[in-house]
């Protein structure tokens, strides 16, 4: 097969080093752990675990890839949206927790069962179907049970959650491993955050007053870690930040991180332009002076979105190259006006560094009017990877 003309490149080292960075930083917080022996009483530490977030292919960048990484470094939990991405870590042999986020249904129950994963609970109804089965074959299921603070989505209000708790806790074979809320407004709304917080604490010091003691309690995923201190939740959801992307600007100041995601493409064509030439669907860009430009294979199939049109820039020798006109379906076209060496199979990064400049996906987001979440999801998913072992 020829090599792909577009391409990622995965940095699995800089998934260590982010990893072993997030860890870090979660243990300078000093918070309590549930008491084991149903009394009640709280044991004080600083470690906290860590269930990394690898929903979505692992945000672009490979599930299984990035979980082996993530598994050879220790983590606790892995968190994924569905139980297909369940089943597919237990087919590569990976046999570390796997919490499923959204799988509720119950067509779901016995692969549930089968594959030993761990569900999320939000009603009654699944979470007696799940027992029942669980019973049948002699087995023990670990659940986590989404108590909803204001976000709206998935899990039971929290006016309700105590009965929800206790009921589900009165069922014979399953065992009650985790609660947990969602975080709506980690990064703009510090008082609706912390009142979630407040809401979680509470249930949780009325359960272990009445000594049903549940392991692990979570909500913080990277900004929740990074803007809030609680003494209640012992186990860290980091997503976006194992990836080396930052969930807000004042977090570099505190977290060295490293990006892992690099997209690459190869120049296929380069033509000189008169002045008032125009260039791709819609006429939006007419030159105004005589040029030299570049055509690039990657377009909006690949993930690269409609919105850079005349807008984002990629990187070729090291210099910055602006997109012209519209993109395409599966092109693009840059101005290297001036930059010399351009050719046929010259590489342009359009997301990553080269040498003292970096499209970064902070810079693609802006111009889509997005996050960096969706601009990684989008190009890691859509576009052919590398795994690159060593920096």
């Amino acid at each position: 097969m020829p090599q792909h003309a577009t391409w990622c490149e995965i940095d699995l080292a800089a998934i260590r080093h982010n990893l072993r960075q997030v860890k870090e930083l979660a243990s300078r917080n000093e918070f309590f752990l549930p008491g084991r022996s149903g009394s009640g009483q709280k044991i004080k530490t600083s470690m906290m675990g860590v269930l990394c977030v690898i929903k979505a292919d692992a945000y672009g960048h490979g599930m299984l890839e990035v979980c082996g990484v993530l598994d050879d470094e220790g983590v606790e939990m892995f968190g994924v949206s569905d139980i297909n991405e369940g089943i597919a870590l237990r087919d590569r042999g990976i046999t570390t927790p796997v919490l499923l986020f959204e799988s509720t249904l119950p067509e779901h129950i016995p692969f549930i069962c089968e594959y030993d994963l761990t569900p999320t609970l939000c009603t009654l109804e699944f979470a007696r179907r799940l027992d029942e089965l669980a019973h049948k074959l002699n087995k023990t299921v670990r659940v986590h049970i989404e108590v909803d603070t204001g976000m709206g989505r998935l899990g039971e209000w929290h006016t309700g959650a105590l009965d929800f708790i206790r009921q589900v806790a009165s069922l014979r074979n399953l065992v009650i491993e985790g609660i947990f809320t969602h975080f709506p407004s980690a990064d703009t709304d510090k008082k609706f955050t912390r009142q979630q917080i407040d809401l979680i604490h509470g249930i949780i010091l009325e359960l272990d007053r009445e000594g049903l003691i549940i392991p692990y309690v979570h909500a913080c995923n990277s900004m929740g870690l990074m803007g809030y201190h609680t003494s209640v939740m012992n186990l860290f959801r980091p997503g976006l930040m194992v990836y080396g992307q930052y969930p807000a600007k004042r977090v570099r100041d505190v977290i060295a991180l490293k990006p892992v995601l690099t997209v690459k493409s190869k120049v296929i064509y380069v033509k000189e332009i008169a002045k008032g030439r125009s260039i791709s669907y819609g006429r939006t860009f007419v030159a105004k002076r005589r040029m030299t430009v570049a055509t690039i294979p990657i377009g909006y199939n690949d993930g690269y979105l409609r919105e850079y049109s005349n807008k984002a820039h990629v990187l070729i020798n090291g210099r910055r190259c602006r997109v012209l006109g519209m993109v395409t379906m599966d092109q693009i076209v840059v101005d290297v006006t001036g930059i010399g060496g351009v050719s046929e199979g010259t590489i342009a990064t359009v997301l990553g560094r080269d040498g003292d400049d970096e499209i970064t996906a902070d810079e693609l987001a802006r111009h889509a009017k997005t996050i960096n979440y969706e601009i990684l999801c989008h190009l890691g998913n859509c576009i052919p990877r590398v795994y690159l072992e060593a920096s």
